[in-house]
């Protein structure tokens, strides 16, 4: 899964992860990718300038802009690594790894469903 979650609240992730893990034998695999801070509270200003400065492209024609990543922030819900990995567990996956790249705002996971 790539850049879904980001697209529903808290509240609906957990239910989305509790569904997709209802779909999965156990010992299925789930792989997701999303837009995942890393980073603690104290961190966030730091964080997301980070962020926006490593990420954003001067044109449209070449990616996001500041702009529409400032936009994601807004109108988003790009949520916590500490908030998202107890609702993957809580769901019934084991993370097997975790990636969260080198500006802490994309995360990837390999989890599979315990059984």
């Amino acid at each position: 899964m790539r850049n879904a979650l980001h697209h529903l609240p808290d509240f609906w992730k957990g239910i989305a992860l509790n569904r997709i893990a209802a779909l999965l034998a156990p010992g299925g695999t789930l792989q997701l990718r999303d837009l995942v801070f890393s980073f603690d509270l104290s961190d966030v200003r730091a964080g997301v300038e980070r962020w926006l400065q490593s990420s954003a492209a001067d044109r449209p024609e070449d990616g996001w802009t500041r702009a529409e990543l400032e936009l994601h922030l807004r109108d988003e819900y790009s949520t916590f690594t500490w908030l998202l990995e107890p609702m993957l567990r809580r769901a019934g996956f084991k993370i097997e790894s975790g990636d969260y790249g080198s500006v802490g705002v994309y995360a990837s996971y390999i989890c599979v469903k315990s059984g």
